[in-house]
């Protein structure tokens, strides 16, 4: 009989649990390791037909410089700059691409629209300013646009002229991984504030979001950026309350992210600033303040369809020219070792970036400017008399000493009052207001140079004995050596100023005029009013600490978006529908009833 020969059975045991182990082992391996994609995020929000840069004040290397910042030639330069680090990358606007300067107001979305097809967005959200001028304005702006609108709580009634032209949510192939990303509109102030049709329906926020990522989860998407236009503290909220999101890319709410105290602007929180999800994952939270003073860059790195890990930078949009004042308060362009020192103190900060314009999106923005240059010659009004700027009452300023202060910047604040119907008090700080209004016509030029910064009017709930204190802080500011710029002006209030008195008691005899009354009554101590003052001094600058320190304590105040010197146009043009020319306010209207100097020459009060 023929006997075959058996393999050793221990061996032959000992092989089939080593290959078994194997295999188990390498399934394991693909279930630990899903795949791993890389997103690059950049983002704006809140332009608001900012197209050209700004002038905002910064502390760099110590001193107050007046920087230029921002402008979408900028934007656009730096999105071609950090596009080349990963081909994965998205440009996402979150919503208020226009309303806001002479492009909008001469161009009607025109000049926004093709800016951003030359910077090539993915998609924008749809803002509560995209409905300012009605369901028809937003169609066609649509049309314009290359990138597509979404919002998933807006809902159009059939043939209703936007039917169609956004979506809910897109979806975007990324490194062979599909990305869901989601638009959600603020609704209440979109209704209230904007001017929808009754045809358009805004739904319940967080509800829409929820409904659009079930839809995708449904589909196979599982990675999911939320595009919102709803505010930064609302987002927060949205973020624990929606199951599997993992980004956030917000607007609204003109929030600034990241640490820029050392250049003296108020900032909201971290960016990103991180949450958790319905299901208890990470979400990254972005915004990108306003203006297009900011480019958000945000690096994603997706686990599977799980948020990995994220991290960015809120880069600061910087041109490369510096202006200061000397210590006669007359500004000047820096140069040699202080421009050197300025560069140096920028170099270490990767939050800030001199950045050169995208030269092809220049050329678009100067073709509309001519057309802005020329609006500017356009007459909108008349002034009956010289109204002549001052800082400090009783002072020199450019030549011009008048014993009660300044002519001009009352009559601002009486513009910014009457533009605002919910303010009681109107206050602006004399450095605000930067030229005289002489006799003759005024022009758009009059009022963008009179009023010449990235400013909107702010409201404020304030207590009368808080409208003392914070027209005492910007004296004391003075006192102290800050700027002149800082003196309080005010409109519907009027008081008596003694330098020579110590803090807090160098303002007495507050006189409060209700709208609609001719007569003046005590300010109240303990009564509420709304304040409208501008967002620069709202934030505490420039002296005015009460400001920042009674919303801190309860709770932010209302920025209208109205732009400061938009809002002096259409005061103008009020007077001239009116047959009235622009004049200056009576005695008893004037803000300073009397003024006491110090006897020392160099404190500037």
């Amino acid at each position: 009989m023929k006997h075959l020969n058996m393999p050793n059975r221990p061996l032959l045991n000992f092989l089939l649990i080593a290959l078994t182990l194997l295999l188990v082992s390498a399934c394991g391996d693909s279930n630990s390791s899903p795949h791993r994609t890389s997103v690059k995020i950049l983002h704006v929000n809140d332009v608001h037909s900012h197209l050209d840069s700004d002038n905002v004040d910064l502390t760099l290397d110590g001193t107050t410089t007046e920087a230029e910042v921002g402008g979408m030639a900028r934007v656009a330069s730096l999105i071609d700059a950090l596009s080349a680090e990963n081909d994965n990358h998205l440009v996402l606007h979150a919503g208020d691409a226009v309303q806001g300067t002479l492009y909008y107001t001469l161009f009607q979305g025109e000049a926004d629209a093709e800016v951003m097809n030359a910077i090539g967005f993915d998609a924008m959200c749809i803002g509560n300013h995209e409905f300012d001028d009605g369901d028809t304005w937003l169609a066609g702006f649509s049309d314009q646009l290359d990138a597509p609108l979404i919002s998933s709580n807006i809902e159009v009634a059939p043939g209703n002229v936007l039917e169609g032209k956004f979506a809910p949510y897109i979806i975007k192939e990324m490194g062979g991984e599909q990305i869901g990303i989601i638009g959600v509109t603020i609704a209440g102030k979109t209704e209230e504030s904007s001017q929808p049709s009754d045809e358009i329906t805004f739904k319940d926020e967080i509800e829409s979001v929820q409904t659009a990522v079930d839809e995708l989860k449904a589909a196979g998407v599982g990675k999911i950026i939320v595009l919102s236009h709803y505010g930064y503290n609302n987002v927060q909220i949205l973020a624990t309350q929606v199951s599997d999101i993992d980004v956030i890319v917000d607007g609204d709410s003109h929030t600034l992210l990241g640490d820029f105290s050392p250049y003296d602007l108020s900032n909201s929180g971290d960016y990103p600033t991180m949450a958790t999800n319905a299901d208890g994952d990470d979400v990254c939270i972005v915004q990108a303040w306003e203006y297009s003073k900011v480019l958000g860059e945000l690096d994603v790195t997706f686990v599977g369809d799980t948020l990995g890990s994220c991290s960015g930078t809120p880069h600061l949009l910087l041109g490369d020219t510096f202006v200061r004042e000397d210590a006669d308060e007359n500004d000047y362009t820096v140069d040699g070792d202080e421009l050197a020192a300025i560069q140096d103190a920028i170099d270490t900060d990767d939050k800030l970036t001199i950045t050169e314009e995208d030269p092809t999106v220049a050329a678009i923005i100067a073709d509309y400017a001519q057309d802005v240059d020329a609006l500017g010659e356009t007459v909108i009004g008349e002034a009956g008399e010289d109204l002549l700027l001052s800082r400090v009452p009783g002072h020199d300023y450019y030549g011009v000493n008048l014993p009660l202060g300044s002519d001009i910047t009352p009559v601002v604040a009486k513009a910014f009052y009457e533009m605002d119907p919910n303010a009681d008090i109107a206050i602006q700080n004399g450095g605000g207001v930067r030229t005289s209004v002489n006799s003759g016509d005024i022009t758009y030029d009059t009022a963008y140079t009179l009023l010449p910064f990235a400013n909107t009017l702010y409201e404020i709930d304030m207590y009368g004995s808080e409208i003392k204190q914070v027209m005492e802080d910007a004296i004391e500011n003075i006192a102290q050596g800050g700027s002149t710029g800082g003196f309080p002006y005010a409109y519907a209030i009027k008081y008596d100023v003694d330098a020579t008195q110590p803090y807090g008691s160098r303002l007495s005899n507050l006189e409060f005029k209700a709208r609609g009354s001719d007569s003046y009554v005590p300010l109240e101590d303990g009564t509420l009013y709304v304040v409208v003052t501008n967002s620069y001094t709202a934030a505490g600058r420039d002296g005015y600490d009460t400001f920042a320190t009674v919303q801190q304590e309860r709770g932010l105040g209302t920025d209208t978006y109205l732009d400061y010197a938009l809002s002096f146009v259409n005061y103008v043009e009020s007077l001239t529908v009116n047959s009235e020319q622009l004049m200056k306010l009576p005695a008893e209207d004037h803000c300073i009833k009397s003024y006491i100097a110090t006897p020392d020459a160099t404190d500037n009060l």
